[in-house]
C-alpha cells in the first residue's frame, strides 16, 4: 500500500512530503521509504504564516492561507510521486498534519466546560480534489478530543520502528519543538512513554537568523552547533 504524508512544522518552513510503501498492519507492518523531500515556504509566505500564529492577522487571511496551502500541499504530493517514479493512481492513502497555526493543549474553563484546542491549515478537501487521492487530516484535533494534548503524534511510529524484545530505547525528535519517546524492552504499546520537552528548531533556528543577520534560516548539517562547546552550568540548569 502506497502513502503519502505530508506536514509542516512548527518551523515553518516548508511541507516535508514522504512517500511509503506499507505492508503488513497494526504492529506487525513494515514500512519502506520510498522518496522524501522538503519544498520550502517563499519567504513572503513564511512571514505570513509566523503573523497568523503571533495572532496579527484577520480571519480572512486565515480563511485565505487555508486553502493557498492546500493546494501547495496537494502540488507537493504530485512533486514526490514524480520524484520516485511513482503514477499517483497507485497512491491509496494521503495523510496530512497541515500547518499548526495555533496548538492551546492545557485547559482553559468556559462556563462549565474544560477546552483544550488546537488548529491546523492547509485543507484536505483541497488536497482530496486536487489529488484524487482519499486524504485523512486533523491528527492533532482528534488526538485531544479524545482527551489527549494532541503531541506528540509518533509513539505509535516510533514503536512500529524501533521497539525490541531486549533493548530499551529512547527515540529523540528535534523538531519546532523536540519531543522523546521511550520504548521499554519487551514491552507493549500501553507501556510507551512519550511527550514534548521543549523548544527544538523553533528557538534553534531563531537565533541561527539572529547571528547571521538574516542570511541563514537554520543551522544546515548542524554545522554551527558542532563548533560549540557546552556551558556546564547552563546545562546542569536546564537539566534541572
Amino acid at each position: 500500500m502506497k502513502v503519502i504524508g505530508l506536514i509542516s512544522g512548527t518551523s515553518t518552513d516548508g511541507i516535508d512530503v514522504a512517500l511509503v510503501d506499507i505492508s503488513g498492519k497494526g504492529l506487525d507492518s513494515q514500512i519502506k521509504l520510498l522518496a522524501f523531500e522538503t519544498y520550502a515556504y517563499p519567504e513572503d509566505l513564511r512571514r505570513r504564516l509566523m503573523e497568523v500564529g503571533a495572532g496579527n492577522s484577520h480571519v480572512s487571511e486565515v480563511c485565505h492561507l487555508n486553502f493557498y496551502l492546500g493546494e501547495l500541499f496537494g502540488r507537493a504530493a504530485f512533486q514526490v510521486a514524480k520524484k520516485a517514479g511513482v503514477s499517483v493512481a497507485e497512491v491509496e492513502l494521503i495523510g496530512s498534519h497541515g500547518q499548526t497555526i495555533m496548538h492551546r493543549p492545557q485547559p482553559v474553563h468556559e462556563r462549565g466546560v474544560k477546552i483544550r484546542s488546537t488548529l491546523q491549515i492547509a485543507e484536505p478537501s483541497v488536497i482530496a480534489e486536487r489529488t484524487g487521492i482519499t486524504t485523512v487530516a486533523d491528527f492533532r484535533p482528534r488526538d485531544i478530543a479524545a482527551g489527549g494534548e494532541g503531541a506528540p503524534l509518533t509513539p505509535y511510529l516510533h514503536y512500529i520502528l524501533f521497539h525490541d524484545q531486549s533493548k530499551s530505547r529512547l527515540v529523540v525528535n528535534i523538531g519546532g519543538i523536540s519531543n522523546m519517546t521511550y520504548l521499554r524492552a519487551g514491552k507493549g504499546t500501553k507501556d510507551l512513554l512519550a511527550f514534548d520537552t521543549g523548544p527544538g528548531n523553533m528557538l534553534i533556528d531563531g537565533m541561527v537568523q539572529m547571528w547571521s543577520r538574516g542570511k541563514q534560516q537554520m543551522d544546515k548539517g548542524g554545522k554551527l552547533a558542532a563548533l560549540g562547546k557546552v556551558h556546564p552550568k547552563l546545562f546542569r540548569d536546564l537539566m534541572g
